[in-house]
């Protein structure tokens, strides 16, 4: 087990190192210029020595080699440096908004599993009958409706039917947990159904695929109880895809949710990102690519942990 530990985590620095490459050379191909943006701000016209000392003073004088290696040196030091936007501290500017996103991310996870498993298993046992119909239209209702939308619905609907509005100014969890539930719970809701029925729908298939295996109609002749049947051997086993897509889905919420941040009025990484990339801010923009995917890496290997304590095959081999 220690030796599949230590490759997965030796795998995850060529890949972080491939992210860097490729978003450090996209921003500077992507058309648009922070300097000529920060001044066009100002007036309407700025000299062509005031737009060179900008980039002397950001650096973008230096050939594209010695800003990349400057950049991961920096990266390794775990220094990312300052906005060129705002020139506050990168740390400074994710630190918050991390708390906030990850929050949100950890309890919609938690709502789409406490919904999709159950419902899932459910509409497995049930196959083709009117429960199974019901978990289907369900699921496919939470498919096709976006998150950002269910969350109007959901502000409306507290308005109108009782007169309340959620918080709309984020409070930590750490200075008021209630306050912070009040505000985040709506969010979560909207984004943990439709995140639910993606995994509802995997859960399903794979449970209908593993109830068909021979071991476990042997389970069954054998007169082992149902319960135990569908929790030591028929969901331990469908657990693997299901796993990974929400394992996928977490991650993708990290960074993913700008339209909902915006419904909710919550500044998280996805507003950030979208403003960072307006601004052509290059340091912010790839900072932000690298945490984004760094999650994604780290969430992967997890799964695949979680993939070898489910399956020893997977281990052993």
């Amino acid at each position: 087990m220690g030796k599949y530990i230590l490759k997965r985590l030796l795998l995850m620095i060529p890949t972080l190192l491939g992210v860097a490459v490729i978003i450090f050379f996209l921003m500077r191909v992507v058309p648009g210029d922070i300097v000529e943006l920060r001044f066009a701000g100002e007036s309407s016209f700025a000299s062509k020595e005031n737009l060179d000392k900008e980039r002397v003073r950001l650096g973008l004088d230096q050939p594209l080699w010695r800003q990349f290696l400057a950049w991961i040196t920096g990266i390794v030091r775990l220094d990312f440096g300052k906005s060129m936007w705002t020139g506050a501290p990168i740390l400074e500017e994710i630190r918050l908004r991390f708390a906030l996103s990850l929050q949100l991310a950890i309890m919609a996870t938690l709502i789409a599993v406490l919904l999709a498993i159950p419902l899932g298993v459910i509409a497995a046992l049930k196959q083709d009958t009117w429960v199974d119909y019901v978990v289907r239209i369900v699921s496919i209702a939470g498919l096709a409706t976006p998150s950002f939308w269910l969350g109007i619905v959901f502000i409306l609907g507290l308005l109108i039917v009782f007169k309340w509005l959620p918080p709309m100014v984020y409070t930590p969890l750490w200075v008021d947990p209630w306050q912070n539930l009040l505000q985040l719970i709506w969010p979560a809701l909207a984004v943990g159904y439709r995140y639910s029925a993606v995994a509802t729908r995997m859960t399903r298939s794979a449970m209908l695929e593993v109830l068909r295996e021979d071991y476990i109609r042997t389970a069954r002749a054998k007169g082992l109880w149902e319960k135990l049947i569908l929790s030591r051997h028929a969901l331990k086993n469908a657990m693997l895809p299901v796993l990974t897509v929400i394992a996928l889905e977490f991650a993708f919420l990290m960074g993913g949710l700008v339209v909902t941040e915006q419904v909710f009025n919550l500044n998280g990484l996805g507003l950030l990102f979208v403003e960072a990339v307006a601004h052509r801010d290059y340091t912010l923009t790839q900072a932000l690519v690298m945490l984004v995917a760094f999650v994604f890496i780290f969430v992967n290997f997890l799964v695949d942990l979680a993939y070898a304590w489910i399956d020893p095959r997977i281990r052993f081999r």
